[in-house]
């Protein structure tokens, strides 16, 4: 087969391997909106799958069987309130399955073309030119729009439990940007989270932002996802001469995938106790005020939690902390005591977090890594987590 063919059919199939992932988020991810006012994630797969079904009944296969082409100008209004009407009743499952199967037939169906089947230039019903090359990359890029808006959404719910699972003591809403504040303890709890939307002169909320922290002492701090309000908010810190540190990865992983830990001698605690503070204060070399800003913020939450500590022989060697919400268990302050790295004790302690969440119903796990980390990297890699998105922060220069 040509390069040129292969390399649009194997683009054209990364349809089929992402919205048979996409099924296994189920009911909880297929009803959401992929924005205010759009379709559903439902509604959105059944719109692809009944325009590869259309194409591939009146077009693809036509050309395979030598018969003229049946397809045609259609009200796609119609079309495609239709297709959204058979995504709202039919299952996750039956769509998914569908998807796959239509897609793969496609691509089954031109593979099979003889090079001058896959050249020739053809007429549709209406008399408008089609080919089988231009077919691929037109809904191609169809695909990538459509799978970026699905993504975006999965990505912005686990952004939004990131934030939950690990609070600030207090947060300001301003304008569409949540401002939180934990006396100056991690990044995470005292940055400006902007995204939501945005309407006052960027420039005034800025100065706003900026005078808050400084009213506190805490340096300003922006996180900056795909998710920005505005989207040159980015560009504009940088203008104001903010720096750029801390690229960090979110990764997830479906639970089904993942293994039990073998190692039996670890300590899990639905509240952060005495021991699992001194243990992680020894391990991260936390101040007491720190651990104090720690037990506030978790204690403060609603969200059921699990905190860990993995011990060999009794002596305390990584600890981590667990947090549930709507099906998922997110992973905090993972770590493995300087003398006791290198030997397995990281993993171990994440599997027992990750198993305390599927004893608890959930389904999925999303951490955060910094991108330079490279052996929590590996480790995660290893257990089977999957880059989602990225962000940093803009931090204020002194």
């Amino acid at each position: 087969m040509p390069e040129e063919r292969e390399a649009l059919l194997r683009a054209f199939g990364e349809w089929t391997a992402f919205v048979s992932d996409l099924g296994r988020y189920g009911e909880w991810l297929w009803n959401q909106s992929v924005a205010p006012g759009k379709w559903t994630v439902r509604e959105a797969v059944a719109h692809m799958l009944k325009w590869d079904e259309y194409f591939f009944e009146g077009a693809v296969a036509k050309v395979a069987a030598g018969l003229p082409l049946t397809v045609r100008h259609l009200d796609y209004d119609e079309f495609n309130r239709e297709a959204a009407d058979y995504g709202r009743k039919t299952s996750v499952g039956e769509l998914t399955g569908e998807a796959v199967r239509i897609r793969t037939g496609i691509i089954e169906t031109i593979s099979g073309l003889s090079d001058e089947q896959y050249a020739a230039a053809y007429r549709d019903a209406d008399g408008h030119p089609f080919d089988a090359a231009g077919y691929l990359k037109d809904f191609k890029e169809h695909d990538r729009h459509h799978m970026g808006q699905l993504k975006d959404r999965l990505s912005l719910r686990i952004e939004e439990m990131s934030l939950n699972g690990w609070p600030a003591l207090q947060t300001v809403v301003y304008d569409g940007w949540l401002l939180r504040f934990a006396d100056g303890y991690t990044k995470r709890s005292n940055s400006v989270s902007a995204i939501y939307g945005h309407t006052l002169e960027l420039a005034g909320k800025l100065d706003a932002c900026e005078r808050l922290y400084g009213e506190r002492g805490i340096r300003t701090a922006f996180k900056v996802t795909p998710f920005v309000r505005p989207n040159a908010l980015d560009g504009e810190l940088e203008v104001r001469g903010y720096e750029r540190i801390d690229h960090t990865l979110v990764k997830t992983v479906h639970l089904e995938d993942v293994s039990a830990p073998s190692h039996d001698e670890a300590q899990l605690e639905s509240e952060p106790t005495g021991d699992w503070l001194r243990a992680v204060a020894g391990m991260y070399g936390l101040s007491e005020r720190q651990q104090a800003v720690t037990r506030k913020m978790m204690e403060q939450s609603p969200l059921p939690k699990c905190f860990a500590v993995l011990q060999a022989q009794g002596v305390p060697v990584a600890c981590g902390i667990a947090v549930l919400e709507n099906g998922w268990v997110g992973l905090y302050d993972v770590v493995t005591g300087a003398e006791h790295r290198g030997r397995g004790y990281g993993e171990q302690l994440v599997l027992h977090l990750l198993s305390w969440g599927k004893r608890q119903g959930a389904k999925h796990s999303y951490l955060l890594v910094v991108k330079s980390n490279a052996p929590a990297n590996r480790l995660y890699d290893k257990i089977g987590f999957k880059g989602q998105y990225d962000y940093w922060y803009r931090v204020k220069k002194d």
